[in-house]
């Protein structure tokens, strides 16, 4: 049965990336085992070549946050603005527009500024459970997207075989399915004995910027990526009718 070139590339990239990420999953693991026992600092950048920055894993424990900023309706440039409770933001459409010291916004005015990010930690060595359950988390998710990119790599190999109706493929798109709404399901409740809250950590600010706080403590379910699962799963059901018309087919030959 002749090979399928396009497929046999796809797979080894596949498997290349799967082996890549089973790697960075290792060397988190060992930073993580060697910083939280005290052994070594956690590092925030390891250099595979020692004495070289020809190949480096960058992780740093971070968690997201946000900050919601109103804009004041008026602008006085007479006014501090460290005594307001908002922020002077003007939109501008066309050149300002003044009267006497108040800035008057054009058609549109900005009511609110939504700022999201992640907020980087870091940790003397020893051992800290919020640090080790993020790098756990994150050598976790390296290794479902390693396990993954194995399926793929075996679904792609047995397709490169010149027949993608069988019963190998079929296999590989449900676990595929399967894991993505799997994991899906599993992170966030994971979370629930894993997040800062879970630890007891919470945010105090000083700063002029209003109503910064940590992201959600338990993030919810993500849906494209349960519907994508779904729609494998159904994939592969397509796959299996074909399969058994193609067998079909074959015993009335």
């Amino acid at each position: 049965m002749r090979r399928n070139r396009t497929f046999a590339i796809a797979a080894w990239v596949a498997f290349t990336a799967a082996v890549g990420t089973t790697l960075a999953a290792l060397i988190l693991t060992a930073v993580a085992i060697s910083g939280l026992s005290g052994r070594t600092a956690l590092s925030n950048q390891i250099n595979l070549v020692p004495g070289t920055d020809l190949v480096q894993v960058t992780y740093q424990p971070s968690w997201e946050v946000g900050a919601y900023i109103d804009v004041c309706p008026r602008i006085d440039i007479n006014v501090d603005p460290a005594t307001l409770d908002c922020e002077y933001i003007n939109f501008r459409h066309r050149e300002e527009r003044m009267e006497g010291n108040v800035v008057i916004p054009d058609d549109v005015r900005a009511a609110g500024v939504l700022l999201e990010g992640r907020m980087y930690f870091e940790a003397d060595p020893g051992w800290n459970p919020l640090i080790a359950s993020l790098y756990g988390m994150t050598v976790l998710s390296l290794l479902i997207v390693a396990f993954l990119l194995m399926q793929l790599w075996l679904l792609l190999r047995a397709a490169s075989q010149g027949d993608p109706f069988t019963d190998r493929v079929v296999r590989r798109l449900r676990i595929i399915g399967t894991t993505l709404v799997a994991w899906e399901v599993a992170e966030p409740f994971l979370w629930l004995f894993l997040s800062p809250k879970a630890w007891d950590y919470g945010l105090t600010t000083r700063s002029d910027v209003h109503g910064l706080e940590l992201g959600s403590m338990e993030p919810g379910l993500q849906l494209t990526p349960i519907l994508f699962g779904i729609l494998l799963l159904l994939l592969a059901e397509v796959f299996k009718r074909g399969v058994r018309l193609e067998h079909e087919q074959r015993l009335t030959v």
